[in-house]
């Protein structure tokens, strides 16, 4: 691992917690060199691993000057600096600023920066600030392995979920330099794979599909489709090396005229444009299936023979529902509530055919489903039309049966770790770290995952900031926060049309990007976590809403998060005071991104797309607050770290699974996880979830 990586491969390293060193390690550096790359880094909000600093104290001057000049320009955009979004907040001597007007004289400025008087008639002059003085938690940067990203590329291509937009832009990147190695069979998620089979296709690599339905999303992704197959997708017209190319992945598939009677009208339109009336002696498995679509055969398949058996409530069905062990999942539940133990005896024998990740997803459900108030469910995985159903009453699982299936799935969980991980040192924290879920646009870690708020934190300031061209009308992507006591009551709002929550929360002012050459504009709100609790806030949660109606894809919008202790010290943005920064991307009008409990004294992360009026964060204090218990009560079944290593033996010298490790002493080169590195005298190998989750 050297200096000559890209600055796109640097970005990987570092966010993944990891740095390289120049290559060239003979001689020292003078002190104010190394002085200089220290202060810099922490401005950023990093410190080196007390070994990644001793490897750079071996390195002359001229090769950390050349080693810092490609690391230096990836900081900034990691951490948001890169956006300068404090240049183009109203009040640049925010908050003190706002605070100090009256709700009179903050609107008629307001109005007539509205009507287009040049803001500078308005604001004060900025006044230099003092400077920053909050103790920071610095994230450690590990010594990185020659091998570090092969395996972080291995740990992204074999995730059992779908990968962010971040993720997808690092296989890309990586893909290169390791795509003689992939094995597409292991790929779990099938989106996934479609992206790398199509990859393998443009490279001519050789490519293995099995199934028919595999084949059809593939042939949408090559007409730039929507590959989850929710939206109907329309064929491109494909060459004839390509009909030819699908057609024989076809005749080679398992189960082709069972898929393709599953969708039979999406299979019209691909063999449609496949022909494969021209090839009638290369593939007559697709002739023959094509035949029967056309004529309308009836045949058994699978499905229409578990629907008669269900409804005849025949138990002769978990016969057949241990053939397809997916299936039998999806219906566990049905099945449980007409056959009981049966179904119980019955599912317990394809336990072992399941995924990790199935197994601990089916876990959570079956330890809460007797004890929660709602059902939540995202038609089609659309968030934005969430279904929230409250459980008055309802026939509860067997006590008997949910003893069983428990039973049956910690047993194999704990076998299938236990090559790989015998034993563990568990932190109950870890119970706060979710593991990613399919829907997750913006981190590599599940909705629901909590953050830790430090006893120093006071405040915690938001930003969004767009940039969307020159403009001759402004546009807005509004940064807001909704308040609610602990039953979830709404209490108020902080948002462009309610600029402050009395003393408790503060508005920056309204941009009009129309008066920016390059369309910038940027908001921020401050929060007072000692003054929210004072109001009664329990919960306060934080969304960005498409004001004009343009989509996030239609602009550049990065969003933020800070806390700190003194709000009027430092700049309007600290990338060390960070803790969340990414573009927001995505064919979408709202953002939900996280919530406070301030009694817990957590960040909760949410990345979903909920229902929103977009005109301003206050019309949606009714609607948040009927849909956030069930929600948050949703983000409490999630599987977490902690639930997928619970069932290991446990001792002081088993594998360390820790939220951080802070206060933990770890042996050099100890295979470790750590969620929040923190401690600079650690130097441990990082182990790899995704080594578990696609057993």
């Amino acid at each position: 691992m050297n200096n000559s990586l890209s600055s796109q491969g640097l970005e990987i390293l570092i966010r993944h917690n990891l740095i390289n060193l120049p290559l060239t390690q003979e001689g020292k550096p003078s002190l104010n060199i190394l002085a200089t790359v220290v202060n810099n880094l922490s401005y950023y909000g990093y410190a080196l691993s007390e070994t990644a600093y001793q490897g750079l104290n071996n390195c002359p001057d001229l090769a950390i000057i050349s080693w810092w000049g490609g690391v230096e320009p990836v900081l900034p955009k990691i951490t948001g600096d890169d956006q300068k979004m404090a240049d183009f907040v109203v009040y640049k001597n925010f908050p003190q600023e706002v605070l100090a007007m009256s709700e009179a004289e903050y609107w008629l400025k307001q109005i007539l920066m509205y009507w287009g008087l040049p803001n500078h008639y308005f604001t004060q002059s900025e006044v230099e600030r003092p400077k920053l003085e909050d103790k920071l938690t610095f994230r450690v940067l590990h010594l990185a392995k020659p091998d570090s990203l092969e395996q972080i590329f291995n740990d992204l291509l074999y995730l059992p979920t779908r990968w962010t937009t971040q993720q997808s832009d690092d296989l890309v990147y990586l893909l290169p330099e390791f795509i003689e190695k992939v094995e597409t069979d292991k790929i779990q998620f099938k989106e996934n794979l479609v992206q790398i089979l199509i990859y393998c296709l443009e490279q001519n690599q050789p490519i293995k599909v099995n199934s028919a339905t595999d084949v059809l999303r593939l042939a949408v992704g090559l007409s730039a489709g929507d590959v989850s197959l929710r939206i109907p997708p329309k064929f491109r017209k494909f060459k004839r090396s390509e009909r030819r190319f699908i057609l024989n992945l076809l005749n080679q598939a398992n189960n082709l005229l069972e898929d393709i009677l599953r969708r039979p009208n999406l299979w019209k339109k691909l063999l449609y444009q496949l022909h494969p009336g021209d090839y009638k002696n290369q593939y007559p498995q697709v002739v023959a299936a094509y035949d029967q679509l056309y004529k309308g055969i009836k045949i058994t398949t699978f499905n229409s023979q578990l629907e008669e058996l269900l409804l005849a409530k025949d138990n002769q069905v978990l016969t057949l529902l241990k053939t397809r062990p997916g299936e039998f999942l999806r219906r566990l539940r049905h099945s449980l509530d007409l056959f009981g133990l049966a179904a119980v005896a019955a599912f317990q024998e394809v336990v072992p055919q399941l995924t990790i990740i199935q197994l601990v997803k089916l876990q959570g459900y079956l330890e809460t489903i007797n004890y929660r108030l709602y059902r939540t469910f995202p038609p089609q995985g659309n968030w934005t039309k969430l279904q929230v159903i409250e459980i008055k009453e309802g026939k509860p699982l067997e006590e008997e049966a949910i003893k069983q299936l428990l039973t049956a799935i910690a047993q194999e969980i704990k076998e299938r770790i236990t090559p790989i991980v015998p034993f563990v040192n568990l932190d109950p924290q870890t119970k706060l770290i979710k593991l990613q879920t399919n829907d997750s646009d913006l981190m590599p870690y599940g909705r629901g995952t909590a953050f830790l708020i430090p006893e120093n934190i006071r405040f915690i300031r938001t930003a969004s900031y767009w940039k969307t061209g020159e403009t001759t009308y402004n546009i807005w992507y509004d940064n807001g926060w909704n308040f609610f006591d602990q039953e979830w009551k709404g209490l108020g709002s902080c948002c462009w049309i309610k600029p402050s929550f009395g003393k408790a929360a503060i508005f920056s002012g309204d941009p009009t990007n129309t008066k920016d050459a390059e369309g910038n504009a940027c908001q921020l709100i401050d929060l007072y976590l000692d003054k929210l609790k004072e109001a009664n806030v329990r919960y306060a949660v934080w969304n960005i809403l498409c004001y004009s109606r343009l989509t996030f894809d239609q602009a550049e919008v990065f969003a933020a998060l800070q806390w700190g202790e003194k709000p009027q010290t430092g700049q309007l943005f600290e990338p060390s005071r960070c803790q969340l920064a990414f573009p927001l991307q995505g064919d979408n009008f709202t953002k939900y991104i996280a919530y406070i409990d301030l009694s817990q004294n957590q960040l909760v992360y949410i990345d979903a797309n909920l229902y929103a009026n977009v005109s301003a964060a206050s019309t949606n204090t009714q609607k948040l607050q009927e849909t956030m218990p069930a929600f948050v009560e949703y983000l409490d079944t999630l599987p977490s770290v902690f639930d997928l290593f619970k069932h290991q033996p446990q001792t002081e010298d088993g594998l360390p699974v820790v939220y951080t490790d802070k206060d933990l002493s770890l042996v050099d080169n100890q295979s470790a996880y750590v969620f929040r590195p923190q401690n600079r005298d650690n130097q441990y190998e990082s182990f790899s979830l995704s080594s578990l989750l696609t057993l």
